[in-house]
């Protein structure tokens, strides 16, 4: 059994107004539930406390949100319950999505072809670490900190697939059935569609939360600004930029086809405009059917 309680972090206890409107909802749908905040000192502290033996490899981190992505494993192994992203909002209570559950997960995206065999990935189905829940000491979680210890040893990586999504996903997909663990649908925890209207799309009705997707972690890896800068001042560079855009927003739109094929999400959208565009035909139909004298 998963229990109630809720983790979350920020760096200081002084939460960016948006982050306290989101923060509030957690504590507001959950009113049964111990709500539980944790400000960097706070984490180190609980390593320290918890797990003496990550306490190394924690604070030889070289980026903080990599220190977060290790915390929110340990805290989840050591005390249970749920963890969520500081930027996440809240619409419904866990408790339906959590039931007669050990160890949930969610899907943060499902890759085309193409993008699994750059990125160099064995699933396409890839796994979110911005929201999951889990029993106290629940095994998959040793090996998660396994993966970390030794993907931060092969250096150098990059920070999503030392302590992020894609090594998550490797572990995850890797034991889900050994461990018992349950992966939902991206329909749960990802950003409505069609902002102004979207309960218009029926499958927003079952949106447990919704991930804002600050990303305020990357001005925290310096790397790609610093080569931004170098690159900004050569104008010949415009060109070759423009082409990368192009191909980019190309092979963006051409995943899509994978995701209508496989995700719920699209599915459910496509099923749902079939169905009002038939009715829409059928009524047209009805309305020009010319009068016939009896």
């Amino acid at each position: 059994m998963i229990p109630k309680i809720i983790h979350q972090t920020w760096k200081s206890s002084h939460l960016p107004e948006k982050f306290q409107a989101y923060q509030k909802t957690w504590i507001m749908y959950h009113p049964q539930w111990e709500y539980r905040f944790y400000d960097d000192a706070a984490c180190r502290a609980l390593v320290q406390l918890e797990f003496p033996d990550w306490l190394a490899l924690y604070d030889s981190c070289p980026y903080p949100v990599q220190r977060a992505d290790i915390f929110r494993y340990l805290v989840i192994a050591s005390n249970g319950g749920i963890y969520a992203d500081i930027d996440m909002e809240c619409y419904k209570n866990m408790e339906p999505l959590l039931a007669g559950k050990e160890c949930v997960f969610g899907v943060e995206t499902i890759l085309s072809p193409r993008q699994t065999r750059l990125l160099n990935h064995q699933y396409a189905e890839r796994i979110a670490n911005c929201i999951f829940a889990a029993q106290k000491n629940h095994p998959v979680f040793n090996r998660i900190m396994n993966e970390v210890s030794q993907r931060l040893a092969e250096k150098p990586a990059g920070i999503l697939e030392t302590t992020g999504p894609g090594m998550l996903t490797d572990v995850v997909q890797k034991y889900r059935k050994q461990y018992d663990v349950h992966i939902l649908p991206q329909i749960n925890w990802l950003p409505p569609i069609s902002a102004d209207y979207p309960n218009c799309f029926p499958f927003n009705l079952r949106m447990y939360a919704k991930h804002h997707f600050a990303g305020t972690w990357k001005n925290e890896n310096m790397e790609a600004p610093r080569l931004r800068r170098r690159l900004s001042g050569n104008r010949p560079l415009t060109l070759l930029k423009n082409i990368a855009k192009f191909f980019y927003l190309f092979f963006n739109i051409r995943g899509l086809y994978y995701k209508i094929l496989s995700s719920p999400v699209w599915k459910g959208n496509l099923y749902f405009r079939r169905k009002n565009t038939s009715q829409k035909k059928g009524n047209d139909a009805v309305e020009r059917m010319p009068d016939h004298p009896i």
